[in-house]
């Protein structure tokens, strides 16, 4: 008997040929999370200083050379040098990443939205750094989790801490994610993960974000 859908509800077969098997990458990103399954959503949080930008730097450089494509870090922390400056930490190559930053001077109101639009489709990973300075509020950090999601690259999404040591913002983050890291400085601790048994603990040598 046929069998009308309602409007804004999806039936589909569970069919297909994507799975959540992860690649491995050296990063010690990749080593806590059990691999990285490619395209899918990673929020990184930890204390001002622990070292998360520094850790996606080393994930994101591998992503883009191994897909042999570009990353794109949107960047609404440092400036271009400091950026640049945390690939060496880890040995990881800059090269295959492509810096997208507000122009300094620019009178126009330039968010989140106007950055993923510098992002091409075919883009091999996208760093958001970090989540709190591109959105503002808790709307906006909720919009720009939403959108990350419907993008095809794998996104690393780094997030500040709150005073009480967990991240900053609303719960409904961590849920929006894929994955969760806790960059601590001497342990990375994934909290959340769709594809690899957690909760989980690496090791790590101390190191500046």
């Amino acid at each position: 008997m046929p069998h009308e859908v309602p409007p804004g509800i999806v039936v589909e077969s569970l069919d297909g040929d994507r799975s959540l098997r992860p690649t491995e990458f050296p990063a010690l990103l990749s080593k806590a999370l059990g691999g990285v399954v490619l395209g899918l959503k990673v929020l990184v949080g930890g204390a001002p200083g622990a070292g998360k930008s520094t850790l996606c730097a080393e994930l994101a450089s591998q992503i883009a050379e191994k897909l042999d494509g570009l990353g794109y870090w949107l960047d609404a922390e440092q400036n271009r040098d400091l950026v640049r400056e945390l690939f060496p930490r880890t040995g990881s190559s800059a090269r295959n990443i492509r810096l997208v930053s507000r122009l300094r001077g620019n009178k126009c109101k330039v968010g989140w939205r106007e950055a993923l639009q510098a992002v091409p489709r075919d883009a091999a990973v996208v760093v958001v750094d970090s989540l709190q300075r591109w959105g503002r509020s808790y709307t906006e950090q909720t919009a720009l989790l939403d959108e990350v999601a419907t993008l095809s690259p794998t996104v690393l999404v780094v997030s500040h801490f709150n005073k009480a040591g967990q991240f900053a913002g609303p719960m409904g983050n961590e849920y929006d994610a894929d994955a969760t890291a806790i960059v601590r400085t001497t342990s990375v601790e994934v909290t959340k993960c769709r594809w690899s048994p957690c909760p989980r603990t690496v090791s790590r040598p101390a190191v500046s974000s």
